[in-house]
C-alpha cells in the first residue's frame, strides 16, 4: 500500500503540472519558449506517479513503465531549450535541427517495446518485486537498461554544464543592454538547478543504497517532496517570467544581435576567442569612438537620462541617433565600461551629495537617482566607491 504522504505529494504535483500545462499550451500559440517547459512539466508529471501507479494500479503498471521510461528522456533537452529561449536575443523557435536533442527518445521508446512485450508476471516479479529472473530477453531488457540510464546521467551533467554557461553569458549580455537587472538575471534559475541536481542525487543514492545495503538512505517521500519543489519552481516563474533581451524592440537591436546571432545556432556559446573579435568587422575607428563617448558624457550630464530607472542601450541609442553597436563598442573599449557599470556610476556620483546631506532616507536616494531598489543601490554603491553609504559620509566628515 502506497504512503499516504506519498499519495498527498503525488497528486499535488500531478494538480500542479494539470494546472500549469493547459495555460503554457495556451500562450504557445504565440510564444514557442512555451512548448518546452509545458513539455518538462508534463514529463515531470508522468515521472512523479511511479510509486503511486505500482502501488494502486499494479495491473497498469507495464504501460505506465512504458509511457515513463521516454518521458524520462525528455526532461534534460526540454529543460535546456527553454533556458536557451529565455536567454536568447531573438523570439525563441524550435526548427528541427534541434531535434537531435531529444535522440536518446529514439532508443528508449525501442527499450519502451521491450517492457510493453513482457508477460505480465515476469514484468511484476522484475518491476514490482525486484526479483532475478533468468531470460536472455530479459537479460538484454536489463543492459539496455543501464546503458540508457548512463545515458541519461551523462546528459544530465551536460545539461547543467551547458545551462550554467548560458546563464553566465546571458548576465553578462545584460550588462550591455539594460541599467537595472531587477527580475532579469533569473536567479530563480540557480535554485531550480540546485533543487534539479538535489532530486537526482537523491534518486541515485536511493537506488544505490538499496541495491547494496538493502536500504535506501532517502526514502521516496524526500525524493517526491523535492519533485514538488522543483515543479512548482518551474511552474510559478515559468508562467510569470518573460525573455529579457528578445522582447526588445527587433529594429533597435539590430545592431546588438548581430554580434551573437552567429552563435545562436550553437547555442549562443561564446568563448574567449569569440568574444575578443567581437567588434573585428566594425567601422568605427578610434576617433568616432572618442566623439559617440564625449557625447554619451554629455546625455548623462545634461539630460540626466540615468534618472530614468529603466533606461536601456536601446533607448540611449534612439536620443543619440547613434547605433546601438557603436554605443557598445565605444563603451567597451573607450570607457571600458559596460552600460550597466556605466550609467550606475551616473547615479552613484549624483546620489553622493545626497548621502552627504543626510535628509533622505538610503532607499529614497536610491530611488531618486535611478535604482529601483535599495540592495542594488549598496551593491553598486560599494562597486564604485569601495564603501557603503555610511561608510562614505562617515569617512567624508571626518576628512
Amino acid at each position: 500500500m502506497a504512503d499516504p504522504i506519498e499519495i498527498i505529494l503525488t497528486m499535488m504535483i500531478v494538480g500542479q503540472v494539470c494546472i500549469s500545462v493547459p495555460i503554457l499550451l495556451s500562450r504557445a500559440v504565440k510564444s514557442a519558449l512555451n512548448w518546452p517547459l509545458a513539455l518538462f512539466l508534463f514529463a515531470s508529471g508522468i515521472l512523479a506517479l511511479n510509486s503511486v501507479t505500482s502501488s494502486l494500479l499494479p495491473e497498469y503498471y507495464a504501460v505506465y513503465t512504458a509511457i515513463a521510461f521516454p518521458a524520462l528522456f525528455l526532461l534534460c533537452p526540454s529543460l535546456w531549450c527553454y533556458v536557451e529561449g529565455l536567454t536568447a536575443d531573438i523570439p525563441w523557435q524550435f526548427h528541427k535541427k534541434q531535434l537531435y536533442r531529444y535522440i536518446l527518445v529514439l532508443p528508449a521508446l525501442l527499450i519502451s517495446g521491450m517492457i510493453l512485450i513482457l508477460p505480465s508476471d515476469v514484468h511484476t516479479a522484475v518491476f514490482i518485486h525486484d526479483e532475478e529472473i533468468n531470460s536472455p530477453f530479459v537479460s538484454t531488457l536489463f543492459i539496455g537498461l543501464l546503458i540508457m540510464m548512463l545515458l541519461w546521467l551523462a546528459q544530465c551533467v551536460y545539461t547543467l554544464i551547458k545551462i550554467v554557461q548560458r546563464l553566465d553569458q546571458y548576465r553578462k549580455r545584460l550588462k550591455d543592454v539594460f541599467s537595472n537587472h531587477d527580475k532579469k538575471e533569473l536567479n530563480w534559475m540557480n535554485w531550480l538547478l540546485l533543487i534539479a541536481v538535489s532530486v537526482w542525487l537523491c534518486s541515485l543514492v536511493t537506488v544505490f543504497s538499496s541495491s547494496l545495503f538493502d536500504q535506501g538512505f532517502f526514502n521516496s517521500n524526500t525524493e517526491m517532496l523535492l519533485s514538488l519543489l522543483l515543479i512548482w519552481c518551474m511552474s510559478h516563474f515559468g508562467l510569470q517570467q518573460k525573455p529579457a533581451l528578445a522582447t526588445l524592440d527587433s529594429s533597435d537591436t539590430k545592431g546588438t544581435s548581430k554580434v551573437h546571432s552567429n552563435t545562436s545556432d550553437r547555442d549562443n556559446a561564446i568563448d574567449k576567442p569569440v568574444a575578443a573579435k567581437k567588434y573585428q568587422r566594425s567601422a568605427l575607428d578610434k576617433t568616432q569612438s572618442e566623439r559617440i563617448a564625449t557625447k554619451i558624457n554629455s546625455a548623462m550630464e545634461q539630460d540626466k537620462l540615468y534618472l530614468d530607472s529603466n533606461l536601456s542601450l536601446q533607448q540611449l541609442s534612439k536620443h543619440l541617433n547613434i547605433s546601438p553597436n557603436y554605443i557598445s563598442q565605444t563603451l567597451n573599449e573607450t570607457l571600458s565600461m559596460s552600460f550597466f557599470d556605466f550609467v550606475n556610476h551616473w547615479r552613484i556620483e549624483a546620489a553622493k551629495p545626497q548621502i552627504l546631506a543626510n535628509h533622505s532616507t538610503v532607499l529614497d536616494i536610491a530611488l531618486d537617482v535611478g535604482f529601483n531598489a535599495r540592495s542594488s543601490f549598496y551593491k553598486a554603491f560599494k562597486q564604485v566607491t569601495g564603501q557603503t553609504p555610511s561608510e562614505y559620509r562617515k569617512d567624508q566628515v571626518n576628512s
